[in-house]
């Protein structure tokens, strides 16, 4: 999230560029990348020094190389789990004796092409070591590039090649080498100059330098002689000083929101004698909490005040928020006005809904919910019913956000599991009712030191501890050559009467997550993070054929996912194999055991989100834990956090201070700022001058620098005509 100039190469889609399918573009869409700017906000993850060659018998393990040799051989060869890949045999043309293997497992078809024995190339990459047969037939540990760069010398000079250069991460549909050649021609586009975003007397008032030149220094970093090359982008002045830029700007954008809706004065209906909220409370089969009455009361304060109310509330999972929500939604309903709950998937907008709809009935509210999957013929008749005000209690997934949906009254939206909504979906929610309330739920608590730097526009309150009754559930830990032991657990509890959830960390060969701009680095593939559902699905049929279970991922049409929840809820299965898409809302009883394998890869939030699906009706719960590989120290130490059986409050806290500075903070981030440079916690001491940077611009009394104003209006307008879908 950098601000851009006016110039009309930033806004060029990127289905201009030369070479780009239809397919591709659809892919990068998804991703969030449309156009030329959204391109230059990826960044490199490292620079190659080619400014030397070196022979390839000086290759050290994990240590940037350049050199030059022949390819001798090409193999085709398949991995243990059935995949194809490339293998060629490169010989240093400096250093007849010394080899190594050039490795490819995606693009074969390219490579194949592009790539023949007798081809002389100038490779540059990192190598780790694979033994392999010498020339004198004894094994000997060869040097082995995974996807490395490469250039044909029949095409290009050696010396032209010298320089330093960025190394990128692939993006499907774009590979490294594709993606270098369209920055090449973006970048292109601005060697008649490019407008500077803000002034140059401002920018040497506040010490900063103009983000458009340090993209371009990014993209195209100058190869001084004998300089020092970061092992990493992140490491360089001109990534730091984007991150920097892009806090500012996020707080400034936070500051501005809090100070508008402080503007704006809305209504509030005087209190009558009767308040439909209080009755929903009275007609639980419990007693709310000491602590949900607090927040209730808390809330209701804040909802008393003449401005419309932007509330983020914290609860970690079996606290009770959405009781206190609903007595909230309740409350609006009883002075004629509507409510809107919204979900992130169907499975949870559903359970939200068969949740409320005895109350609605007993309390005679309307209600309908509304999900993509609704049928057409009904959706004419609730959307009347929704416009007249007939229908006051709206539940649904994104359909709430659809311009075609229109409310007669909107006073209170409530988000559950916020951090799974963008911003402009959230935006085009208050846009159909601009003084409306607004209440974010989120069952991943928030270290104060973040929630404070980036919910600064909203009131954060939070409920502390879980509903009476609630136990943590008993944690075991198996190491990867400890497998059949954790699944002979799983198996052995499932039998005894017990139902659970097998959790895989991928569907397949990629990951859950959509529309993520987190990069594949061919040196890490998916398969290292553990089995698939498929392949998990396998081995408990294998060991535990007599037991029943299904199958449930982010990739499974609506309505089977559907159906194989309902039969796991009503003990038609014993068993769930899924992805992490359990993790948010899915609220079964009865069921207490879960194993989790690759565990060593999921950071503490997750981890915790994942153990709150057990023991939701009581009983003692089992989490296993499997490591798929070698758990670090840290990873050590965050199932050791799990066992001893720390709060969610208390986790957060832990799992900041734990993290590495490679490590992002695990949280799906589609309801954060998008950052393309911050990385946190890493980045978290940067804030303090961020803010007081941005603070500073935005002075005591709300105002903005001119050179700002613009930016945030365009910021603003986009974000406006996106999330209406203008």
């Amino acid at each position: 999230m950098i601000p851009w100039p006016h110039h009309p190469a930033f806004d060029k889609p990127l289905s201009e560029l030369k070479g780009l399918s239809e397919s591709g573009r659809k892919a990068l869409q998804k991703k969030g990348l449309v156009r030329y700017a959204d391109l230059l906000e990826l960044p490199p993850l490292r620079y190659q020094d080619l400014r030397e060659e070196k022979p390839l018998c000086t290759a050290r393990d994990g240590e940037s190389i350049f050199f030059t040799g022949v390819i001798t051989d090409m193999t085709t060869l398949v991995s243990k789990n059935g995949r194809p890949y490339l293998r060629f045999t490169i010989e240093d043309t400096s250093d007849r004796g010394a080899a190594a293997y050039l490795m490819f497992f995606h693009g074969l078809h390219y490579f194949a092409n592009v790539i023949s024995p007798g081809s002389e190339l100038a490779v540059a990459g990192r190598p780790t070591f694979t033994w392999g047969p010498s020339v004198g037939g004894r094994p000997e540990a060869v040097p082995t590039f995974m996807h490395p760069e490469f250039w044909n010398l029949a095409r290009v000079r050696l010396p032209d090649l010298r320089g330093v250069y960025p190394v990128y991460g692939t993006v499907r549909s774009l590979t490294p080498a594709l993606r270098t050649q369209y920055l090449k021609t973006i970048l292109n586009e601005f060697k008649g100059g490019v407008p500077p975003v803000l002034s140059r007397p401002f920018l040497e008032r506040c010490g900063l330098k103009d983000p458009t030149e340090l993209i371009r220094i990014l993209h195209e970093p100058p190869g001084a002689p004998g300089g020092r090359i970061p092992k990493s982008a992140r490491e360089t002045k001109t990534y730091r000083a984007l991150a920097l830029w892009e806090l500012v700007f996020w707080r400034l954008t936070a500051l501005r929101e809090k100070s508008r809706r402080r503007e704006l004065a809305c209504e509030r209906p005087q209190a009558s004698g009767h308040d439909l909220g209080e009755d929903f409370a009275c007609a639980l089969p419990f007693a709310l909490s000491p602590e949900q009455s607090r927040v209730l009361g808390e809330i209701r304060g804040i909802l008393s005040l003449p401005s419309p109310a932007n509330i983020l509330l914290q609860g970690e999972v079996g606290s009770g928020k959405t009781a206190v929500a609903a007595a909230l939604l309740f409350k609006a309903a009883g002075e004629g006005r509507q409510g809107a709950l919204c979900a992130p998937t169907d499975l949870l907008a559903r359970q939200h809904f068969d949740f409320l709809l005895p109350y609605c009935q007993r309390l005679q509210v309307g209600a309908e919910l509304f999900c993509g999957s609704n049928p057409a013929s009904k959706k004419k008749k609730t959307l009347e019913a929704l416009a007249s005000g007939e229908i006051r209690l709206a539940v649904g997934t994104q359909a709430l956000f659809s311009p075609r949906l229109a409310f007669r009254n909107l006073a209170l939206a409530v988000v559950d599991e916020q951090h799974r909504f963008g911003v402009k979906q959230r935006y085009a929610l208050r846009e159909k009712s601009p003084e409306a309330d607004l209440i974010s739920m989120s069952a991943t608590p928030i270290p104060r030191s973040l929630a404070l730097a980036f919910y600064g526009e909203m009131d954060i309150v939070s409920i502390q501890g879980t509903l009476p009754g609630r136990s943590q559930p008993e944690v075991s830990v198996y190491p990867s050559e400890q497998a059949s032991e954790a699944y002979g657990l799983f198996a052995e509890l499932i039998r005894s009467g017990e139902r659970g959830f097998l959790v895989s960390p991928r569907i397949g060969d990629r990951d859950e997550s959509q529309g993520s701009l987190q990069e594949e680095d061919p040196e890490n593939p998916p398969e290292k993070r553990g089995p698939s559902v498929e392949d998990m699905a396998g081995r408990l049929s294998a060991i535990a054929p007599d037991v029943s279970f299904g199958i449930i991922h982010g990739k499974l049409a609506q309505a089977e996912r559907a159906r194989v929840m309902g039969d796991f809820r009503e003990g038609r299965l014993q068993a769930l194999v899924c992805t992490t898409i359990i993790e948010v809302g899915v609220d079964v009883p009865g069921v207490n055991v879960m194993l989790i394998v690759g565990a060593e890869n999921m950071g503490l939030a997750q981890l915790h989100q994942l153990r709150g699906r057990l023991g939701r009706a009581g009983g003692a719960g089992r989490l296993i834990l499997l490591s798929h590989g070698t758990p670090t120290e840290r990873a050590e130490r965050r199932f050791e956090a799990l066992r001893s059986g720390l709060d969610g409050y208390a986790l957060s806290e832990l799992d900041l201070r734990l993290r590495g500075p490679g490590e992002d903070m695990g949280l799906k981030q589609s309801g954060w700022p998008r950052f393309s440079f911050v990385k946190l916690p890493r980045d978290l001491k940067m804030m303090d001058r961020a803010f007081e940077l941005a603070d500073g611009l935005f002075g005591e009394r709300g105002e903005f620098p001119e050179e700002f104003r613009a930016l945030l209006d365009e910021q603003e307008s986009k974000m406006a005509s996106e999330a209406l879908g203008v």
